[in-house]
């Protein structure tokens, strides 16, 4: 029975997913053509205006779109099952407040960098807050438990937003670091998708692979180990791809909130908590959710777009209070 409802859930997103597509592709400031849509893929015109719009802006932010959601979600389901908490995100580990420390030092002494520098730089305050997380929460070998760790990320996450924050108002860096922490795909350019897309890769695959060990945590760190696995090193590992996916999000759209946090809790009614089966769901689930949400966010208001974070958050903060009160 569990197989089937899972085979039906699969057709179904499967379905959702080209719907969304297809409305991603026709809908926005543009009035485009079926007919040019289709020569945008099959008979490119670089002359032509209409196709430029759809290979140059509409394709990569779509694309873009599915990384971020897709990378933010399964970030908070791996979280979630690392330190046991069903609330935790990669946001909760102060990882995503990491990375927009990396992003604000971006714009105070590198006005001008790359998008590559932009991106490395959201790396470094990515993996600064995981060392700090890991400093602070282990003191032995066996020391490194998941309040521990939930404690530390909390700490860390609060202090690298007031610094943000601190920086934003000594440099005049406001207008910069509001676009951020709002967040939005619709600057995704092919460029930044060419920088990031093979550590994407790796960090998904890494997860998928450590799926079992996951399992095995959740059961516990005793079990675990009676089985001849080592939680400490399931978690660091973990913890380093996390660092990966949420240092590519950021850098890409900002520290979006709640993505993490809604979507693997909404899919585990179908899987139960086996991630061999609810983070394949959780990845493809979670990138086409904020691909609708950026639907949504360009025909709410249009011409004009409304922010993509502000969106997920008006979704996200009931939610929340809804799982609270349900436990």
């Amino acid at each position: 029975m569990k197989t089937r409802r899972l085979i039906i859930v699969w057709s179904l997103l499967i379905f959702l997913a080209f719907l969304i597509l297809f409305f991603s592709l026709t809908n926005g400031a543009a009035d485009i053509s079926l007919t040019e849509i289709s020569n945008a893929f099959f008979h490119f015109d670089s002359q032509n205006q209409s196709q430029q719009i759809i290979i140059n802006l509409r394709l990569p932010r779509i694309i873009g779109a599915f990384l971020v959601g897709s990378a933010f979600a399964l970030s908070g389901a791996v979280m979630q099952g690392v330190t046991r908490n069903p609330l935790a995100d990669a946001g909760l580990l102060g990882i995503n407040s990491g990375a927009s420390l990396g992003l604000a030092l971006v714009f105070i002494f590198f006005p001008k960098a790359s998008i590559t520098a932009t991106i490395w730089f959201s790396f470094g305050g990515a993996f600064l807050a995981a060392f700090l997380i890991f400093l602070v929460s282990r003191r032995s070998v066996a020391s490194l438990t998941p309040t521990r760790l939930i404690l530390a990320g909390v700490a860390i996450s609060s202090l690298f937003t007031a610094i943000s924050q601190a920086l934003g108002l000594v440099f005049d860096l406001q207008q910069d670091i509001a676009f951020w922490f709002v967040g939005g795909v619709a600057n995704i350019t092919w460029q930044q998708l060419q920088q990031v897309w093979w550590l994407y890769l790796i960090a998904v695959g890494g997860l998928l692979f450590l799926a079992g060990g996951i399992n095995l945590l959740i059961l516990g760190d005793d079990n675990a180990m009676a089985l001849g696995k080592k939680p400490e090193r399931i978690r660091f590992v973990t913890l380093i791809l996390v660092v990966f996916l949420a240092g590519i999000a950021v850098a890409l759209v900002g520290p979006i909130s709640f993505i993490g946090l809604m979507v693997p809790h909404v899919l585990r009614h179908f899987t139960g908590d086996n991630y061999r089966k609810l983070l394949p769901l959780v990845l493809v689930g979670g990138g086409f959710f904020v691909v609708l949400a950026d639907l949504l966010a360009r025909l709410l208001n249009p011409p004009f777009e409304t922010p993509l974070g502000l969106l997920i958050t008006i979704v996200g903060v009931p939610f929340l209070l809804f799982r609270i009160w349900r436990s």
